[in-house]
């Protein structure tokens, strides 16, 4: 007759009270410490913690295909040793140990803190060349790639040249053009202190501002408003500022009026001029020019002329300051004018005396002797 031996045995997770040492149980609850799990009493028997040894929670591990990761199971490589994938969460590491030192040190490799998207990197065939680096496709396809040892500098003028690595690549200036210096893995390029520009150079812009204290030109002419060539639309000249005051900019200088096509010369004008000077605006005024005028004929328009001495005959003048009235001018010395003053209390004629050359009032005349 076959006999039926069982073991303790409960409906939940939990263990007997008590469990002697080599005695059998089983919980087919789910979950907790003993749920679907054989158990054997501890080597030390009674209320000792039994030991785990079985049981269908870690038969349901292993109920898959072989090579396969499968969610809460074991893994289980294939007939090759191979498994079809494997998932390490939380930035976790995959550790490789060297051989030496009893596996001490190791190499990591893990993802990062944050990934955008799902990556699939895919290695290339073989362990490439003496070399040669890892390089992507952008598409996460990885292939060797050789990295180039040199490469070809060239400039404006000058034969190329050939640059390896290894060697020290130098930036170079030429004196008072460039000067370059170097820090912190960083070349910086500019300009010296004093700076000469060999050749044309040509500026663009709107505003050119020169903070030179002095300036020399070598050029004997200045040409000023280039692009005036298709009108005549823009004053000429040159302005400079001062503030007499201390609390008033005003501007002076020398312009060709194109409204009118003269020269005036300018002071106090208490608006900076544009490319025309408002003579109409504030403190505008008609500056004072001290200087010798020389040409074959001056014409002089309007106002009148002030402040000069006595102009002489030989420059088309008197050589007077006042005649009385009455007088007639009278050249009794070369180049000379006299006012021969008619003034008293009788009538008077002009007598012209060869003798002395010269005119003067008389009122006699002497008409000679006779035999």
């Amino acid at each position: 007759m076959s006999q039926t031996i069982q073991i303790k045995r409960s409906t939940g997770t939990g263990k007997p009270t008590s469990v002697a040492q080599g005695e059998l149980f089983y919980a087919y609850g789910d979950n907790g410490t003993y749920g679907k799990r054989l158990a054997i009493g501890n080597v030390s028997g009674g209320g000792n913690t039994p030991e785990i040894i079985g049981g269908k929670h870690f038969m349901d591990m292993l109920d898959h295909t072989a090579g396969n990761l499968t969610a809460s199971s074991a893994i289980i490589a294939d007939s090759n040793s191979q498994i079809d994938e494997l998932q390490i969460k939380n930035q976790g590491r995959l550790k490789l140990l060297e051989q030496t030192a009893n596996g001490t040190n190791r190499i990591d490799i893990r993802a990062p803190a944050a990934v955008t998207n799902d990556t699939i990197l895919t290695l290339p065939d073989g362990a490439g060349s003496n070399g040669q680096a890892l390089t992507t496709n952008g598409s996460g396809v990885l292939s060797w790639t050789t990295i180039a040892s040199s490469f070809t500098l060239a400039a404006d003028s000058g034969s190329n040249d050939t640059f390896n690595t290894g060697e020290t690549l130098t930036f170079e200036g030429t004196a008072n053009e460039i000067e370059t210096t170097v820090s912190n893995n960083k070349i910086n390029i500019g300009l010296p202190t004093n700076v000469t520009i060999s050749g044309n150079l040509t500026v663009s812009g709107t505003t050119t501002t020169v903070s030179s204290t002095t300036v020399n030109v070598a050029d004997s002419m200045l040409s000023l408003a280039t692009g005036n060539n298709s009108s005549d639309a823009v004053d000429i000249g040159f302005y400079g500022l001062y503030d007499t005051s201390g609390s008033q900019d005003e501007y002076a200088g020398l312009f060709r009026d194109a409204s009118d096509e003269k020269f005036k010369l300018f002071r106090d004008l208490q608006a900076e001029p544009g490319t025309t000077v408002n003579t109409s605006g504030g403190g505008y005024a008609v500056a004072t020019l001290v200087a010798h005028l020389e040409d074959s004929s001056v014409a002089i328009t309007g106002g009148s002329i002030t402040g000069i001495t006595d102009l002489a005959v030989a420059d088309g003048g008197t050589g007077l300051s006042a005649v009385a009235k009455g007088s007639i001018l009278a050249a009794n010395s070369a180049n000379v004018l006299t006012a021969v003053d008619g003034g008293g209390s009788t009538d008077k004629f002009l007598l012209y005396t060869a003798s002395s050359d010269t005119v003067s009032w008389t009122n006699s005349v002497d008409g000679g002797t006779y035999s």
